[in-house]
């Protein structure tokens, strides 16, 4: 016990957030992963590279989310994940506000908690583990919608959930990028449509008709794109009214095959998952994470201990040579 007290107190020492196994070390870690919602195709995504993750890195996997992009309902189900003394819970949060009494608690209970694509703020977090860098995405969506206007025009953004971490950091860099790179394009208008394709369809719709003269729109969510997209199709303007976005090839692929949607914008979810089951069980065994990491599958993952951060890496970008991806 001694010995084991020691490991853990030099890797605090360290600058390491890591949290023991809320059992000792069982035959298999049991790591929670609650999305920001089920039931649509991207976090669906997320949950296989969760799978894959717990049968590389030995783990039970237990997926729970709420039906709709709901911050109390999120909270409960990371509570009660909690409660049940798990050895870590991932979360991609609602709100990066919302959950830091959870990862508190978790701390408390010796249960690592991590936030994963949507990130939680606060001390308590064991580990965060980042898509790409939100400049990077944030930038590449805005240079994707320029890239199809000439001569500057009115631009909206259709957004999920009015809370989530990462889509209102987003959405707060590309208002800084569009001023200092592109001041032609003139933000109209910010909606949110949680998430809900039927929903981004309804808001497209009603920004159309707002503003007659709008020349492009970036969905800033898996469900936003394909809802803006379905939108400019059903108005009959594929082709004058830009539409670029977050989205996976699969539920975005009939809109590039049309030409509604000339790119699209990502990352691997499946090896976002993947990832986060590596980096907790790292943890969870006591290991130290480096500047660098060999992730088996992955390659090469940076981490940043002042943040807490593993990377993923840069944003895919997704056209009509590379849509047929699978995932």
């Amino acid at each position: 016990m001694k010995k084991h007290s020691a490991v853990i107190a030099a890797l605090v020492a360290a600058g390491i957030s890591c949290v023991a196994p809320a059992h000792g070390r069982a035959e298999t870690f049991q790591i929670g992963f609650v999305p920001k919602v089920i039931g649509i195709p991207y976090f669906s995504a997320m949950q296989q590279g969760f799978l894959k993750g717990g049968r590389t890195f030995d783990a039970k996997i237990v997926y729970q989310g709420p039906t709709t992009s709901s911050v109390a309902a999120q909270a409960q189900i990371v509570q009660s994940l909690i409660n049940r003394k798990l050895d870590a819970v991932a979360v991609a949060a609602n709100s990066p506000t919302a959950l830091q009494a959870q990862a508190t608690h978790a701390r408390e209970r010796g249960v690592a908690f991590a936030s994963t694509d949507s990130q939680v703020d606060g001390e308590a977090v064991s580990l965060r583990v980042m898509q790409a860098t939100d400049e990077a995405i944030a930038h590449t969506l805005v240079d994707q919608l320029a890239a199809q206007i000439e001569g500057g025009g009115q631009i909206a953004f259709v957004s999920g959930g009015p809370t989530a971490t990462n889509l209102n950091l987003w959405i707060s860099l590309m208002k800084s990028y569009l001023a200092a790179r592109y001041p032609k394009l003139e933000l109209v208008s910010v909606q949110y449509a949680g998430e809900d394709i039927s929903k981004a369809t309804e808001i497209t719709s009603q920004i159309l008709s707002a503003y007659p003269g709008l020349k492009g729109i970036i969905g800033v969510n898996t469900t936003a794109t394909p809802g803006a997209a379905q939108a400019v199709l059903q108005a009959g303007l594929s082709g004058k009214v830009a539409v670029t976005g977050i989205d996976d090839p699969n539920t975005i692929r009939a809109y590039v095959l049309n030409g509604t949607v000339k790119s699209a914008v990502l990352w691997n979810p499946i090896d976002l998952g993947y990832l986060t089951v590596w980096g907790l069980t790292q943890l969870l065994q006591h290991k130290t994470l480096q500047p660098q990491n060999a992730v088996p599958g992955l390659g090469t993952i940076a981490y940043d201990a002042t943040t807490k951060t593993l990377l993923l890496g840069q944003p895919m970008i997704f056209t009509k040579e590379n849509i047929s991806l699978d995932f």
